[in-house]
């Protein structure tokens, strides 16, 4: 059971990221990013580039991929979502929607990348590492996800909650006009806010990619948990995305462990229909955050 627990928390910390940027994304775009797993899948293809073409260790390949996402995110936001803005907030979803199949077929096309999924190198010892606690085995990578999940989360809150461009970046995204009135630049913002997005996903693909492999066409099945795992913790709320994202991680490997893989998936998608009907707001979501 704790090995499940483990497993379900490790995984769950990939899709924590991928519905923390979701937040992002649609806290300065109003829109959701149905592209963001398809980004969590190249973020580990791209640290696997970093080990293998730039001879990089896995440290520096986890800072270049996540440095590299962030860059991509401003170029997609500046490419992308902000033409896409003129056909409105429909036109913009429909940006993200059809940016999920440039990604996927994209990236397969790419030398040494392809459609398969292939192993990336751990960022210390060996996959098999384990430690024992409680007379269970516990995968050593397992403990340095969940502890890379809570460095991201630290480094974010610190730069939100203590940097002015943090701070401009939230006054942006609850009140656009106030903050051009005030002489904030939005549109930078806006940038910023879906480069740390994507950065996030690139991030969270690469710290996941020793113990599930990167690449192949994971990326849908990646960006339907994350957003599970947002409107179960709540979509408007950083906190409840991370433990939205846990949550979801637990009860699919629960699941795993009891039913086929086959039939856990469709109970963890029945998780979205649960949330929507009994608490909309989601676990840490306000009732006023609700809209029409």
């Amino acid at each position: 059971m704790l090995q499940l627990i483990v497993a379900g928390l490790t995984v769950g910390a990939q899709y924590a990221l991928v519905a923390l940027g979701l937040h992002l994304i649609l806290r300065a775009t109003r829109v959701i990013n149905f592209a963001q797993g398809e980004f969590t899948v190249l973020g580990g293809l791209l640290a696997l580039s970093l080990t293998e073409a730039a001879h990089l260790n896995g440290w520096l390949a986890l800072v270049g991929s996540t440095v590299i996402g962030f860059a991509i995110g401003l170029i997609f936001e500046f490419v992308v979502l902000r033409p896409a803005t003129r056909a409105g907030e429909t036109g913009v979803a429909i940006a993200t929607i059809g940016a999920i199949f440039v990604v996927l077929y994209g990236h397969a096309l790419v030398p040494e990348w392809g459609s398969v999924a292939k192993p990336l190198p751990t960022l210390v010892g060996q996959v098999s590492d384990t430690v024992s606690f409680a007379g269970t085995s516990i995968q050593v990578q397992s403990l340095l996800v969940l502890a890379l999940l809570l460095v991201a989360l630290v480094a974010l809150f610190l730069f939100t909650e203590r940097t002015y461009f943090g701070k401009a970046i939230r006054a942006a995204a609850d009140n656009p006009l106030g903050a051009r009135l005030i002489g904030i630049d939005v549109r930078t913002t806006r940038a910023v806010s879906v480069g740390l997005g994507i950065a996030l996903a690139c991030y969270g693909g690469t710290i996941i990619g020793p113990l599930t492999l990167v690449g192949g066409v994971a990326g849908t099945s990646i960006a339907i948990k994350g957003f599970v795992a947002a409107i179960v913790g709540g979509l408007e709320s950083p906190l409840g995305c991370v433990a939205g994202g846990l949550i979801v991680g637990v009860v699919q490997k629960l699941l795993e462990g009891r039913f086929t893989y086959e039939l856990a998936d469709p109970i963890v998608y029945c998780l979205l229909l649960l949330a929507l009907l009994i608490r909309p707001q989601g676990l840490f979501g306000r009732a006023a955050a609700v809209r029409d």
